[in-house]
């Protein structure tokens, strides 16, 4: 048998946590059934419950709800932290005006209601004398070329950025009033929608033609229907009002109560090691069919849309909402991952023994026969106990963090695979436990 073998041999024995009776036999009295010396004896059968079926349903109950948890945490701290947070909404949209699809948009809609409205054609006849009125149809096709590129100047100047953020910021007060119950229609929504005055952008665009010397669109009024880009529809706003709320509540005790869940399971698990591998695992596996679910709605969402709305500026507007919310998905996704990678690597498994065999030899200096050092001996005997703070503080860390950047959470995935890495190494510095006893 070579080392590896032996290595898989003792992890297999520990991770069956069945506590073996033996009964002593009274001396000289023959047992029924008992083998004769020399006979080999029949092992226990493969996977006999150690725990109680009540405690090993109670385990998995708690897995199962942790899972569920991980994607409602996720949105949670994202509706408190980005949908109900002005400052944080803005910068997560100001970058879209830098968007060629939403510049586009935005100049093609806004030359558009100023043109349409302008009765330019009629302004231009009128000041011409008869002889140069064939000349209408030229002067106007150039204002409105003239327009355009005005309009277009606009939206790629940095007034238009500042312009955008603030009146992002205005609509999504009104927006939050709508979740929030705050407020009355009257101040919150016009005709029963949250919307993006475009009057403030006409004036400026009047301003830019001024300059050029074009002064036929001075008079220039938007008509109720046409002075504003809607952003939301209120009814929709108050359909989502209660599970915002809930949910914005939820932010914090989610998190909480996702650390407790699990923390429970692994404290209650008869297998430590296998419960956090399906834990990470099952987060994993939670969180990816919300993934899945965002691109699947994004595909509903723009084909849903009526012709006339740019598709591409849609797609913009809904990648970039969505954005740290995706982000945050991806993180936890791949920190369950690593979860999962290190409990499997602490396993009985091969393929996982040959990998810690190797990340061994380079430690395994020491006389066979020296005297383990105290802080060996103490992580060997307190191996669970480390894992479960290393975790807990992994997830607090998490926790404090109000937006952590992927990098940030990938740093402590990181962090948390080396220290598990660690105590698994130094806690084989001493004799594993007899199998059957649960570290």
């Amino acid at each position: 048998m070579t080392a590896d073998d032996a290595d898989a041999t003792t992890e297999s024995a520990s991770d069956d946590t069945t506590p073996v009776t033996a009964t002593t036999p009274q001396a000289g009295t023959p047992q029924a059934g008992t083998p004769s010396a020399g006979t080999p004896q029949a092992a226990p059968p493969a996977g006999a419950p150690g725990l109680p079926r009540w405690r090993r349903v109670l385990v998995a109950v708690l897995v199962v709800l942790g899972c569920l948890f991980v994607p409602l945490s996720v949105l949670g701290v994202w509706i408190h932290n980005t949908l109900l947070s002005t400052d944080q909404w803005v910068s997560t949209v100001g970058p879209l005006v830098d968007e060629p699809a939403i510049q586009e948009a935005v100049a093609t809609r806004l030359a558009n209601a100023v043109i349409d409205n302008a009765d330019l054609d009629e302004k231009i006849s009128d000041l011409l004398p008869d002889r140069a009125k064939l000349l209408a149809p030229t002067i106007s096709a150039a204002a409105d070329e003239a327009v355009r590129s005005a309009s277009t100047k606009i939206v790629e100047s940095d007034q238009f950025s500042d312009l955008w953020r603030e009146l992002n910021r205005r609509a999504h007060r009104r927006v939050v009033q709508v979740l929030t119950g705050d407020g009355n229609d009257t101040i919150e929504t016009k005709d029963g929608q949250v919307v993006l005055k475009l009057q403030p952008m006409v004036d400026a665009l009047k301003e830019e033609l001024n300059d050029r010397g074009i002064t036929f669109f001075d008079d220039v009024e938007l008509p109720k229907n046409r002075n504003s880009i809607t952003i939301f529809a209120s009814d929709d706003l108050r359909s989502a009002q209660s599970v915002v709320d809930i949910l914005d509540t939820l932010a914090w005790i989610l998190p909480i109560a996702l650390i407790v869940l699990f923390g429970a399971a692994i404290a209650l698990s008869g297998n430590r090691r296998r419960t956090i591998l399906r834990s990470g695992l099952g987060a994993a596996l939670a969180i990816g069919i919300v993934l899945i679910a965002f691109n699947v709605g994004r595909r509903a969402y723009l084909d849903a849309l009526p012709e006339s709305v740019n598709r591409a500026a849609a797609a913009d507007v809904y990648d970039q909402v969505l954005s740290f919310l995706r982000t945050s998905a991806r993180t936890v996704f791949v920190l369950a991952i690593v979860v999962a990678i290190g409990a499997w690597l602490a396993g009985p498994g091969r393929f996982a023994v040959r990998i810690r065999s190797l990340s061994r030899r380079g430690l395994d200096h020491a006389p066979v026969d020296a005297a383990p050092s105290a802080v060996i001996d103490f992580v060997s005997h307190n191996k669970a106990a480390l894992r479960i703070a290393v975790l807990a503080l992994a997830g607090l860390a998490l926790i404090l963090m109000s937006a952590p950047s992927p990098g940030a959470v990938l740093v402590i995935a990181l962090l948390v695979l080396v220290a598990l890495a660690v105590i698994e190494v130094l806690g084989r510095g001493v004799p594993e436990q007899p199998a059957g006893v649960d570290p």
